[in-house]
């Protein structure tokens, strides 16, 4: 693969993160930094501004350009930031109007990690959405930069760590490409997403851009990321009628949205382990949610289900408690519907299934045997309940009252004469689960 790096002489950013390359490179050698692994690389600088450039200005036959730069703004904070190029509407700064450039979701993510690795204190690290150009350089490409005065542009400690975070990258392949919508300048979620999650953004839409999306320019967005799995949509940032505008031209392209704490949940597993286990779930039952615990491993998914019953008696009133085992069990996703019940229907891989019904018909009598009185024969579990019954202590003469609170708490109590026994105003019922292959 060949990479280029490319600054401009007129940017005082660009030129001191490429000369704080230079440095390390001859201090530590090549070898010393993954971006040398199976990887040319090329060195360009333009006279130009960096916004202005164009393919001359680059490698021709690079596979990837990284664009060392500085960022400025309105509202300066000292900042490192890696981001897309393009733009949504008219061409203010750079490249044509209505066109993104090419882009790789991996390296940047990969740098902005590296960001967080090497940030000096009293610096930000974020993503920018995509917000100029140049839009036509021949190979995808993305912006590293300092940011946002002449004082950071100048600051060792800043662009010597953004050297670090271009000769470190090495981009994982276990990652969730994304495009993403809504949000500010600084692309405060998206930032969040691509440092604690797999996910991995291409370009980012502010949300000042977003009533205006169609479905074209969703396209655009995902072919010049090199293809996504998933949208990510910051609704929080967002009006009723943005989402509104979003989703429907996310549904004409056929893309899904995926959430942060979906994407939280796929640190557990793979891309194709979730996708397979979703599709798997939404097959028995559409509206079925389910949640991971552990680490799950590759496999043919499965169902595992407890008799409604059981499950009930055992962990209606003590989800916490199944909650928790599921932790330790690891390999397994319970499921909720959409208001958030717990549902008796769990999923594991093939390999885990035996293990897992095993464990959750022992938990669910180990629970229940905690709480209530219980016998075990066979392949029947006869739970037996003992409740006050009220309507039998008044048919004693016992006012309702304190003495019913002495009765209910097991003592017996006097009126008129007579005593009352908490035996005598107590009422028993058995309920009876089968529970096939308990008797092995």
């Amino acid at each position: 693969m060949i990479i280029d790096i490319l600054n401009s002489e007129i940017d005082p950013a660009g030129k001191n993160i490429r000369a704080a390359i230079d440095s390390l490179i001859e201090e530590n050698k090549e070898s010393a930094f993954p971006l040398f692994e199976n990887n040319e690389i090329t060195f360009h600088t333009t006279a130009n501004r960096i916004i202005n450039s164009t393919s001359a200005d680059v490698n021709c036959e690079a596979d990837l350009i990284i664009v060392v730069s500085r960022h400025s703004s309105v509202n300066p904070v000292p900042v490192l930031t890696v981001h897309p190029a393009g733009n949504y509407g008219k061409a203010e700064l750079g490249g044509n109007d209505n066109e993104l450039g090419r882009t790789a979701p991996l390296w940047m993510k990969a740098v902005l990690q590296n960001h967080a690795k090497f940030v000096p204190e009293g610096y930000r690290v974020s993503y920018e959405i995509t917000h100029h150009g140049p839009t036509d350089f021949p190979a995808p490409f993305f912006f590293v930069e300092v940011g946002s005065t002449e004082k950071e542009w100048n600051d060792e400690a800043a662009y010597t760590a953004a050297a670090k975070s271009v000769l470190y990258a090495k981009p994982s392949k276990d990652i969730v490409p994304l495009i993403g919508f809504g949000g500010t300048h600084y692309a405060v979620r998206q930032s969040a997403i691509g440092l604690n999650t797999k996910g991995a953004f291409g370009h980012i839409m502010h949300t000042r851009d977003t009533g205006r999306v169609t479905p074209e320019t969703v396209k655009q967005m995902i072919e010049k990321s090199g293809g996504v799995s998933y949208a990510h949509v910051d609704k929080k940032s967002l009006s009723k009628s943005e989402i509104s505008n979003i989703e429907a031209a996310l549904k004409a392209v056929n893309l899904r949205e995926i959430t942060e704490g979906e994407l939280m949940m796929l640190n557990s597993m793979s891309l194709k382990t979730w996708a397979e286990f979703g599709e798997f779930a939404k097959n028995v039952r559409k509206d079925i949610r389910i949640f991971p615990h552990g680490k799950i491993p590759e496999g043919k998914p499965v169902l595992v289900t407890l008799p409604e019953d059981l499950f009930s008696c055992a962990f209606l009133k003590n989800e916490e408690v199944l909650i928790e085992k599921l932790d330790s069990f690891g390999g397994v996703f319970h499921s909720t519907n959409p208001s958030g019940k717990l549902l008796p229907v769990f999923f594991t891989t093939e390999s885990l299934r035996r293990n897992l019904s095993d464990y959750l018909i022992v938990l669910s009598i180990q629970q229940i045997t905690r709480t209530q009185d219980c016998l075990v024969e066979d392949d029947k579990l006869t739970i037996t309940r003992r409740q006050f019954d009220a309507e039998s202590a008044r048919n004693f003469g016992v006012p309702s009252g304190p003495l019913f609170g002495s009765l209910a708490a097991g003592k017996e109590v006097t009126v008129n004469g007579k005593t009352v026994t908490p035996e005598m105003v107590t009422k028993v019922t058995t309920t009876t689960i089968k529970i096939p292959g308990l008797e092995n």
